[in-house]
């Protein structure tokens, strides 16, 4: 191109301009729209985030005044609001909370599947695997309950799961076997009033 005259150099800048502006335009403007549309996506994921929040502080309340009714109906149109935020899981184990004050065991233990399946922290979602299988043995459900606990691996949580693997074997008539994972539960630190009774028992 150094051999061009300049009005052949502005002639060729001119032809590539002509046959290259509708693409580079347009990466221009894909490049600016994907900005703006990252940005408005985190603004809007804060939004919601900061909204979820303030939903939950309310269904607390509720729960905390004792009015189920609200903190259950509350709770609910959080899972729907909410979604994306953690909250969500949060929002569920409030239901299945007042499906346990209300007696009604199957929605408390589809609560805590919703709630397990939508839980972004691994512990958070240990602890709710917990939770659900000790409703599951209360169920007589004892082979789903067993089949989960198989997915507490946390160190943290040894001495609960040996309880509830306990509590299974107790629902199966298995007294011996019991004692020995009550035994290993208290072993591993877990030193409640109710395991001390259940172990006083079956030792008897």
């Amino acid at each position: 191109m150094s051999d061009l005259s300049d009005e052949e150099k502005a002639e060729k800048i001119k032809q590539w301009w002509s046959e290259n502006a509708v693409a580079v335009i347009g990466g221009l403007a894909l490049g600016i729209a994907g900005l703006f549309g990252w940005n408005w996506w985190t603004d809007r994921q804060e939004a919601r985030a900061q909204a979820a929040s303030e939903m939950y502080s309310t269904v607390l309340s509720y729960f905390g005044a004792e009015q189920y009714t609200q903190a259950a109906a509350i709770a609910s149109e959080l899972v729907e609001k909410g979604r994306g935020t953690p909250y969500v899981a949060m929002a569920w184990t409030v239901v299945a909370d007042v499906a346990v004050r209300q007696r009604d065991a199957t929605r408390a233990i589809h609560a805590l599947e919703q709630a397990r399946a939508t839980a972004h922290d691994r512990g958070y979602r240990q602890i709710l695997t917990l939770r659900l299988a000790r409703h599951l043995v209360a169920a007589d459900r004892l082979d789903e309950a067993e089949a989960l606990l198989a997915e507490v691996s946390a160190e943290a949580f040894v001495g609960l799961r040996a309880e509830i693997h306990g509590d299974i074997a107790r629902a199966r008539g298995q007294n011996e076997r019991a004692r020995q994972y009550y035994e290993e539960a208290r072993a591993a630190g877990l030193n409640t009033e109710f395991l001390r009774l259940k172990i006083d028992e079956l030792s008897a």
